[in-house]
């Protein structure tokens, strides 16, 4: 059976440029269901000439997964209220000089800029649907509002580079695109030209993080306190929403993105020597996160 579902997965993550160490928990969730779970999954992306429809109420994928319109734009206006806080942090941490660390406070001057095309971007699909962003729940104001109060740079870039950028920005909020774009691609262009952009600024702020990480800047210790207490609250965050998953009938594909966006910076740190337990720190972030 191993054998089968490598064969079976390994040239999927190659497909769609997915990390080898997505491999293990993409098979738990074959294992769950051998039959149909690959079929199942790949129905999402791999939509061929099939486009899906919007309707006044629903949004009807291709592979014939339905959502209500309200709650596509519940999940859209945490894409934005995580752009909007986005923008506010940044816009506090550069606009204090700092001489020390002047490379941090312009680096994050420049992301201000592009998290507003991100947050027009987002404004134009919601829009599109004929909706304004509503409020997000608590648990999602929790997660900025600890990072905004981190005082350290080296942590402030690791969070918002690494932690916020992968577990979000690289796990759901590409997927979403994936997903929905051939349902509404007059809507998701621009969604999509935004969050696909990879510029220098982004790509320095990524590779410094990991510097900082590889470097010991921040000891291993803080480092998983810290992310233990940001990846919690995101938990909580996935958790509040997956009534969503239950009510389109994809709860075991809503849990597989949950597990693989929590994980995703802690396998960072591991392939940059931090020492850790990926497995343990899961068990204890989807413990204290219930």
């Amino acid at each position: 059976m191993a054998d089968v579902i490598s064969a079976v997965v390994d040239p999927l993550l190659k497909k769609y440029g997915i990390p080898e160490w997505v491999k293990r928990y993409v098979k738990e969730y074959i294992k769950s269901d051998p039959v149909n779970a690959i079929k199942r999954a790949t129905s999402f992306v791999d939509v061929k000439r099939k486009k899906g429809q919007v309707t006044n109420s629903n949004v009807i994928l291709p592979n014939n997964t339905t959502f209500k319109i309200n709650s596509i734009v519940n999940i859209v206006s945490l894409f934005y209220y995580g752009e909007e806080r986005s923008v506010q942090i940044t816009e506090k941490w550069s606009s204090r000089p700092d001489y020390l660390n002047k490379e941090y406070v312009r680096h994050f001057s420049e992301m201000v800029q592009i998290e507003k095309k991100h947050l027009r971007a987002i404004k134009n699909l919601l829009e599109g649907l004929g909706h304004k962003p509503v409020p997000p729940a608590d648990a999602v104001k929790e997660v900025f509002d600890y990072i905004e109060n981190l005082q350290a740079w080296n942590e402030r870039m690791v969070a918002m580079n690494i932690i916020i950028k992968s577990s979000y920005g690289t796990t759901f909020g590409m997927m979403f695109y994936r997903v929905f774009y051939s349902v509404m691609p007059e809507y998701m262009r621009s969604f999509g030209k935004a969050f696909n952009y990879e510029g220098e600024e982004i790509e320095w702020g990524f590779e410094e993080a990991k510097r900082i990480i590889s470097d010991k800047r921040i000891n291993d210790g803080r480092l998983i306190e810290m992310s233990e207490r940001i990846l919690t609250l995101i938990s909580k965050t996935i958790n509040s929403e997956m009534c969503l998953a239950e009510e389109a009938g994809i709860s075991k594909e809503a849990e597989l993105l949950k597990k693989i966006s929590l994980a995703y910076p802690l396998h960072t740190y591991y392939e940059l020597g931090v020492n850790l337990d990926v497995d343990k720190e899961l068990k204890k972030i989807y413990k204290d996160s219930e």
